[in-house]
């Protein structure tokens, strides 16, 4: 009976010895805390290193001339609606406000962009390649549109003034037969071209802009805690 108990007694003992090594082994060391914890350079708060972005440097004169460039064409295309295609070519309602909604298109597609910026970058790049393209997609459609002529008018206002007539401010169907001449009837249809023009300039300057917005949150994470959204706060 004893020899039985003895049995018992060192198959326990066995369990207890393994169940103690097993736990020894998982209880966390100095050196593996050492490995995990944050490194001595980021215990400022900063996310990445790298460390704050010079506001006077180079690369940021490089970002904050882009949000300039973006803000002046974001802006300006827009504009053009009133002057260009409901003055000089008197489009029609229908057509200035398709022109109106296929310049800020680009700003629905804002989440895909900044998925292609973040998951595809191109020739190992994924901000500066997205930026090339798009301002270089914008510049092309920019010198386009400059170097395109929009043709006469619709109604040719000066020598209107010349006649001292009014005819450009009604109808052409209420114009007398001497004023016929200077109504363009085909002028509308030279502004198809612009608004495609500028509907791929809006998708060209968003493509940079979606690049820019994600390099900024890069230099932001670089920044100390206590002076965080710093970089943001400029642009």
């Amino acid at each position: 009976m004893s020899v039985h108990n003895t049995g018992k007694d060192l198959d326990l003992q066995e369990r207890v010895s393994y169940i103690h090594s097993a736990t020894k082994d998982d209880e966390p060391k100095d050196g593996d805390y050492n490995e995990a914890k944050t490194p001595g350079e980021l215990e400022d708060g900063a996310l990445v290193a790298g460390g704050a972005l010079n506001m006077c440097s180079r690369e940021a004169m490089g970002l904050f001339s882009q949000y300039a460039a973006i803000g002046v064409i974001y802006g300006m295309i827009p504009a053009l609606n009133y002057p260009i295609f409901n003055v000089y070519l008197q489009l029609e309602g229908y057509q200035t406000a398709s022109y109106s909604t296929l310049v800020t298109l680009g700003w629905s597609f804002k989440v895909f962009m900044g998925m292609f910026s973040d998951c595809f970058p191109i020739f190992g790049y994924r901000r500066k390649s997205w930026m090339l393209i798009g301002w270089t997609a914008t510049m092309i459609c920019l010198s386009v549109m400059t170097f395109s002529s929009l043709g006469d008018p619709y109604c040719n206002r000066e020598k209107a003034e010349e006649r001292k007539s009014r005819a450009c401010s009604k109808p052409y169907s209420n114009a007398s037969v001497t004023d016929l001449d200077l109504f363009n009837l085909s002028a509308p249809d030279n502004g198809s071209l612009f608004i495609i023009l500028s509907m791929f300039v809006s998708l060209g300057y968003v493509t940079a802009a979606c690049a820019s917005d994600a390099m900024v949150v890069q230099y932001a994470q670089r920044e100390p805690l206590a002076i965080r959204g710093r970089i943001q706060t400029a642009i």
